[in-house]
């Protein structure tokens, strides 16, 4: 029997739980939980690095971060 691996993808929708590792601009990591509020672009495909709207719990703000920056926790479908 031959093993393989299916991937899906989906956009980020608003409510999708993440952990948040990123670094400051002095390189400082950031790690933290967060909520997607919403995303940036709607087309990925027009920006190199495609950004998402999150509410990070840690500092109670709403901030912008990188898709590689964040990791799906909990999908809110």
């Amino acid at each position: 029997m031959k093993n393989s691996t299916k991937i899906e993808t989906r956009a980020w929708a608003p409510g999708d739980l993440v952990k948040i590792n990123a670094s400051t601009w002095d390189g400082t990591p950031h790690k933290s939980i967060g909520i997607v509020l919403k995303e940036l672009d709607d087309n990925p495909q027009t920006s190199i690095f495609p950004a998402v709207l999150i509410y990070d719990l840690q500092s109670s703000e709403a901030r912008e971060f990188y898709i590689y920056e964040i990791e799906l926790i909990s999908a809110t479908q």
